[in-house]
């Protein structure tokens, strides 16, 4: 509300980088707001998913598939904490380097407008500067906690998978001296299609949400890089901006390329060494893993690095418009 009453008050046909970074305040807000709603509303899902994430390291059929994920949660545990890491320090690093910034300039760093407070309040700018600093910080650490939960449960698919894979490998060239494979098979093939699909509609209207503002974040971004080069704030903003967009598509790619992969491994195995009742059941599973089980962003858009691709050059084509009219106007 700060931020666009800033924007309504300061705007004078020109893009300043006053006026940008107010815009990305707004925005991100905005998309803050409606994605923790969102994700309050589907808590009864988060739930559920957080029980199938706990039930990987507790249910193993055998002791074969008790090592390999051991194994598996065991990496994909480490790359979790990874980007855990590198998320929340881009952010802070950036929420720190924005409220000095903001400092330095004065009154033109600040990108918010509390009404009912008269101007020749002594302590006025300092005010405005503390609650801008604030609510960004608290910002920061909504925006690593909502898609950071994303990026979680996308490691967790991305093992359940990986946790299949590697049992059918193991098994692929005796298929038929194994006479439970085909359930535990079944089962966990049919477990992880379930967890995909609750992910997905968790994620489904946030990632929509996403694809939106993050075009015109990303915008906004890439031109305070083009009027200000010297300034890190926008290469900073830029990068966290980019980053938090290329997660879910990151992960929405890599769970697509995993059931395409386990379709593969499946299909190489020795199933003509079953007998005819088993080939038959084979045959079904088979034809359910061949089945496209992609994220989609409202039932509407792939979730994959494709679309993060055309979002990029379409925020790089409105800059390279937009800086070019700003130029010769």
């Amino acid at each position: 509300m700060f931020s666009l009453i800033h924007l309504a008050c300061k705007f004078e046909g020109q893009l300043t980088t006053n006026f940008l970074m107010s815009q990305i305040l707004f925005l991100a807000s905005l998309q803050i707001i409606l994605k923790t709603l969102w994700m309050w509303y589907n808590r009864d899902n988060l739930l559920k998913l957080l029980d199938k994430t706990k039930s990987l390291y507790t249910d193993c059929e055998n002791e074969e598939i008790c090592v390999i994920a051991e194994i598996n949660l065991k990496k994909l545990s480490n790359f979790w904490i990874v980007c855990f890491k590198i998320a929340s320090a881009s952010v802070y690093i950036t929420c720190v380097l924005l409220a000095i910034c903001n400092a330095l300039k004065g009154e033109d760093g600040i990108l918010i407008t509390i009404p009912f407070i008269p101007i020749n309040f002594r302590g006025y700018l300092e005010f405005r500067l503390l609650i801008q600093t604030t609510l960004i910080g608290f910002g920061c650490v909504s925006v690593i906690y909502i898609d950071l939960m994303i990026v979680f449960f996308g490691i967790e698919i991305m093992a359940a998978s990986n946790i299949l894979f590697d049992y059918i490998s193991l098994h692929k060239d005796a298929i038929q001296e194994y006479p439970d494979d085909l359930k535990i098979i079944t089962e966990r093939f049919c477990k992880l299609v379930d967890n995909i699909k609750l992910f997905n509609s968790v994620i489904s209207f946030s990632s929509f949400l996403q694809f939106i503002t993050s075009a015109f974040l990303s915008f906004s971004a890439f031109f305070i890089i083009r009027l200000c080069p010297e300034n890190p704030i926008g290469y900073f903003t830029c990068f966290c901006i980019v980053i938090q967009l290329f997660l879910p598509c990151f992960f929405g790619e890599f769970i697509k390329i995993r059931l395409e992969r386990l379709s593969t491994t499946l299909y190489l195995t020795n199933w003509y060494d079953l007998k005819l009742k088993d080939q038959k059941s084979f045959l079904i599973i088979l034809g359910m893993i061949q089945k496209e089980y992609g994220l989609k962003a409202a039932g509407l858009y792939d979730i994959n690095i494709y679309t993060f691709i055309q979002i990029m050059k379409m925020a790089v084509s409105w800059c390279a418009f937009i800086f070019t009219l700003h130029t010769y106007s």
